[in-house]
């Protein structure tokens, strides 16, 4: 029995300012807002992606990769991590590797959802000199956007158009545009009306290119697309309440706050992914004020987490704050409402990554 399903989502960073500003961001992120009628976190601001689909690892990628003249050791010039979660070691006994398939998961959502196509032409196949260039263009494709419009209708209905429009256009997904940066899992014990009782394993990549580009998002799913630097977007979700972000999305955003310069978060992404991921499966916890949840590193994290089925959240008879005062390694978000949920964290990333940084507008007794 499958307790979840596999899916990738990517942070897609873009370039707004040719000059780095004195203080703040010279990039914007692409933030989607889902429509209220989906049934998985309906009308929740979130990054493109999506279900990992049968057509993601077809066979007939080979022939496709394979122009790009990288399919050396089967990995197709990707890197190779320290450490990877689960969700990128699967064997599917397919000629397509779980690596592969969800950086293809990835970038078709992305087209799918958003418009944009990360993709290279095939003569412009990926070198030892090009393929981690300082920033990705998708302009190089040169692909009339109407053109792209009716592609982006044909995908939605159907996954495998995607291999399909690969081969008549003459294109590649750019998997080598996509860094690891993230994988969580949704928790065991959430059954509410924003996941449906439904639970993905999602593997978070971020890309980032030079310019913001034209885009398109799916009406199906999607009510508005936005580009917004990392603190504006935390800014419309804490004091404004003008959207709503689930938990994994607050962190990674609030991690991203490391890096104001787009050079600077590419290089760092690219840099760490040799490092690795861990999976993070989220922990709830009741207390009288609130919801602890509780993630690797912390305190109250268990040493072996139940990863399958329902169960009950444990209850503690104390307050946030107390557990808070009460425990000395923290890594956990405090949760009161749906706009109210704040980081705690005073343990050193993993993998060389980066701590989530607090933002002036969280209030400041949250903090």
């Amino acid at each position: 029995m499958n307790h979840w399903k596999e899916a990738a989502s990517v942070i897609l960073v873009a370039r707004y300012l040719t000059r780095p500003p004195a203080k703040g961001f010279d990039y914007k992120v692409l933030m989607l807002q889902r429509s209220s009628k989906t049934k998985f976190m309906p009308s929740a601001s979130v990054f493109p992606g999506g279900v990992l689909d049968k057509a993601d690892y077809s066979e007939e990628w080979l022939g496709i990769l394979k122009m790009a003249g990288t399919t050396y050791t089967g990995r197709h010039g990707l890197p190779t991590a320290c450490d990877k979660p689960p969700i990128l070691c699967l064997d599917r006994d397919s000629g397509i590797s779980n690596e592969i398939a969800l950086r293809i998961c990835a970038i078709r959502e992305t087209f799918e959802e958003s418009g944009i196509l990360l993709a290279r032409n095939a003569n412009t196949v990926p070198n030892e000199s090009n393929k981690y260039r300082t920033l990705n263009s998708i302009a190089d494709t040169g692909i009339d956007t109407a053109h792209l419009k009716d592609w982006q209708f044909k995908v939605d209905s159907d996954a495998h158009n995607f291999i399909d429009m690969c081969k008549e256009l003459h294109i590649i997904p750019d998997i080598w545009a996509l860094s690891e940066w993230a994988n969580w899992l949704t928790p065991t014990n959430v059954r509410d009306s924003v996941h449906s009782g439904r639970r993905y394993d999602t593997i978070f990549y971020i890309c980032c290119i030079d310019k913001i580009p034209d885009s398109s998002y799916c009406t199906r799913e999607m009510v508005s697309l936005k580009w917004s630097t990392p603190t504006e977007v935390l800014g419309m979700y804490y004091p404004d309440k003008a959207i709503w972000l689930a938990p994994p999305q607050v962190y990674e955003l609030s991690r991203m706050q490391n890096c104001t310069s787009v050079n600077s978060l590419h290089q760092f992404s690219v840099e760490r992914r040799k490092h690795g991921l861990d999976r993070w499966l989220p922990v709830r916890i009741n207390c009288t004020d609130g919801v602890l949840s509780v993630l690797p590193g912390d305190d109250l994290y268990p040493t072996y987490p139940y990863l399958e089925g329902k169960i009950e959240p444990t209850t503690l008879s104390i307050t946030m704050e107390e557990a808070k005062l009460n425990y000395k390694h923290l890594h956990r978000f405090e949760i009161r409402d749906f706009h109210d949920c704040v980081i705690i964290s005073n343990v050193s990333p993993k993998h060389g990554h980066l701590s989530p940084l607090k933002i002036d507008v969280v209030p400041a007794a949250r903090i």
